[in-house]
């Protein structure tokens, strides 16, 4: 796959650092999956129309890390066990995973307001109850970060690839082959993430990314993102945090539009979004 560059380079920053010096942590919490704005055009996929809730747990492994560079690494391993009652995919193993390495420095840091950083970002989804079968996304870039106080903000630019895959069982029963279920493409991310500390316990994170096609400009995908955090030693566990976190995708489908008789002019998917709502507490591992 592309960007193979990008595995070998993570893999040997990862290994060249001890395992020792990274700060673990898990998280147990609860979810809801939800999609909206799903249409009921083809009877036979027993899919209805309106809105679908698929609620259930999750937990999730972090590692973190900071180099005596000043590089920050962070790495996680997410499952989510669902109770799936609305079968958007026939055939769903309701269990899904999600997993992340993010990783960024400093370019130059002009003073303590204005810097320039670099980053490189590789998330996987896998499995999903709104027919993402697999999600690859393996990008690099550089942004503008401004900080003043309790506030942050920053604006990246990544270059990179992105490839998405659909459960072939909803698909075909709308008419499409498994050979039309995926698709990779050359890609830019465009993103815009906001960070405000009310207290010193609680902070409240907003990020923005709108990932297009390098060829043609066509747009992929959207996401937003707002995650709250509470921490408080005195009334929690010492290093014990409260989360709560929205993370909306919005996927440009049309890519896989196929007008035939067999599809009989029908969208790949019945929906073309979804939403997780989460609520969950990370407890630190090593002491």
């Amino acid at each position: 796959m592309k960007f193979r560059n990008i595995k070998l380079a993570t893999t040997a920053l990862l290994l060249t650092t001890s395992l020792s010096a990274f700060d673990f942590s898990m998280s147990v919490g609860v979810h809801d999956f939800v999609v909206s704005d799903i249409i009921n055009d083809t009877p036979a996929d027993g899919i209805h129309a309106g809105t679908s809730h698929t609620v259930g747990v999750n937990t999730a492994i972090y590692a973190k890390h900071t180099t005596t560079t000043g590089i920050n690494i962070l790495a996680k391993a997410e499952a989510f066990l669902d109770y799936d009652r609305d079968h958007l995919d026939p055939d769903h193993i309701p269990i899904w995973f999600d997993f992340l390495i993010d990783i960024d420095g400093i370019v130059n840091k002009f003073n303590d307001n204005h810097s320039i950083k670099w980053y490189i970002l590789m998330d996987n989804r896998q499995n999903t109850v709104s027919c993402v079968e697999r999600e690859v996304r393996q990008h690099m870039g550089v942004g503008y970060q401004f900080t003043q106080g309790k506030f942050l903000v920053d604006l990246n630019l990544y270059g990179g690839f992105y490839y998405i895959e659909i459960d072939d069982d909803t698909p075909v029963a709308r008419g499409y082959t498994r050979e039309q279920t995926d698709d990779g493409e050359a890609s830019n991310i465009v993103e815009l993430t906001m960070n405000y500390d009310f207290t010193k316990h609680f902070s409240l994170k907003a990020d923005a990314r709108r990932y297009a096609a390098n060829t043609g400009g066509a747009l992929l995908e959207q996401n937003y993102e707002l995650h709250a955090l509470y921490k408080n030693d005195t009334i929690l566990f010492d290093g014990v945090t409260l989360n709560f976190k929205v993370k909306y995708a919005k996927y440009d489908l049309d890519r896989f539009h196929v007008d035939n008789s067999a599809t009989e002019g029908r969208d790949i998917l019945p929906f073309d979004n979804d939403m997780l709502i989460q609520a969950y507490a990370t407890i630190p591992l090593n002491y």
